[in-house]
């Protein structure tokens, strides 16, 4: 029973996020507004207080993909719980590109799958999520104000 309420928790989250954003929510955010696109941080950071308030450590991972001398890397960002099960719910901002298997799962929740494999993380960059508060300080106003007003659609 924990398991399956633990799962419905992903897409309900995601769905906060778009309603909030239909709503123009997110109008006066320059990242924001074009959710899921260059989102994923922001998002695995407001999601990650969420399921810290209803009890659920994650581990926060960022991944890159290419590294070429003119700087061309893509990074990606997810979470993990349990040590090994990935929870990302913005995937699909890689639809279009055939590079990232036109991925367009905007909820994924399971075992690292071929798309997550294209990134390579560091370990460095992979840590417990403090929540929002843990975060630093020029960017936790700016991702409160961002929850609090996703929260208002769940």
């Amino acid at each position: 029973m924990v398991v399956q309420i633990q799962l419905a928790i992903y897409p309900q989250f995601r769905k906060a996020i778009e309603l909030a954003l239909e709503a123009g929510e997110f109008d006066d955010d320059s990242i924001y507004r074009r959710f899921p696109t260059g989102c994923c941080g922001d998002t695995s950071d407001l999601l990650a207080q969420y399921l810290l308030a209803n009890g659920i450590k994650t581990a926060y991972v960022c991944g890159t993909y290419g590294s070429s001398p003119d700087g061309n890397v893509q990074t990606h960002a997810w979470l993990v719980v349990d040590k090994h099960i990935i929870v990302d719910i913005t995937g699909d901002q890689f639809s279009s590109n055939p590079a990232f298997l036109n991925y367009d799962r905007s909820v994924y929740v399971g075992e690292e799958d071929d798309f997550h494999k294209l990134f390579a993380m560091e370990y460095r960059e992979i840590h417990e999520h403090p929540g929002v508060s843990g975060l630093e300080s020029f960017c936790k106003h700016r991702l409160w104000n961002l929850y609090r007003k996703t929260l208002k659609y769940i």
